[in-house]
């Protein structure tokens, strides 16, 4: 149904947002954290021989970035976007292969992709109180900072 429907991607973000900030609205905060699916072969998209938390151990998988906005024990995907591991943005026909658009071949870790995240949906007006990860990310002191640097308000 999705791939033969008429409809606007930007169009569903966007009532999606506004759905998420009547059922959530303050105190609601985005949850950011990865999440891996295991993957044989080499040419799907950002497979590689990296962590995959579901089995718990380094395997060939595909892994992504996802910010769920939650308030209670009720939460919502709001965003996600696939980790390419350093290998694959290097490897442009492999990209070219497996259709990843061009812009989105810049190398970038998990721990850079968190603040875009979070940047992207204040920008987008998803109102939020504060932002959790998982300890992963708190153990990258230089993304507490930037993600503190943005005046401690997130409620956008």
């Amino acid at each position: 149904m999705l791939s033969e429907s008429n409809w606007e991607r930007r169009g569903v973000r966007r009532q999606r947002l506004r759905d998420a900030n009547a059922h959530f609205g303050y105190p609601s905060a985005p949850l950011l954290d990865e999440s891996g699916l295991a993957k044989k072969g080499r040419m799907s998209a950002g497979v590689a021989r990296q962590w995959n938390g579901r089995p718990g151990k380094t395997d060939n998988c595909q892994v992504k970035v996802f910010a769920a906005i939650a308030r209670g024990n009720v939460a919502s995907v709001m965003d996600a976007e696939r980790y390419l591991p350093e290998a694959w943005t290097q490897d442009a026909e492999r990209c070219e292969v497996a259709g990843i658009p061009e812009d989105l071949r810049e190398f970038r870790t998990k721990g850079k992709m968190v603040p875009d995240m979070v940047q992207r949906l204040r920008r987008e007006g998803l109102h939020f109180s504060f932002v959790a990860f998982n300890g992963g990310y708190g153990h990258l002191p230089w993304l507490l900072r930037e993600l503190d640097g943005e005046g401690g308000d997130l409620s956008g």
